[in-house]
């Protein structure tokens, strides 16, 4: 795959910038695109909601 399809690249120095758990970070010169407000709006469904292997 071809990140530079994926990731966004750094407004300041354009730079690809590397996920963070708040948004984008850059490893260039550190700038932060905080998505944390948007993040936190979207519910991620489980990655398995089936049985637990408990549950037999």
């Amino acid at each position: 795959m071809n990140d530079d399809l994926a990731q966004p690249r750094c407004p300041r120095c354009d730079t690809v910038m590397r996920d963070h758990p708040r948004g984008f970070l850059c490893g260039g010169c550190g700038h932060l695109a905080d998505h944390s407000a948007e993040l936190s709006a979207v519910r991620i469904p489980p990655a398995f909601d089936g049985p637990d292997i408990h549950d037999r």
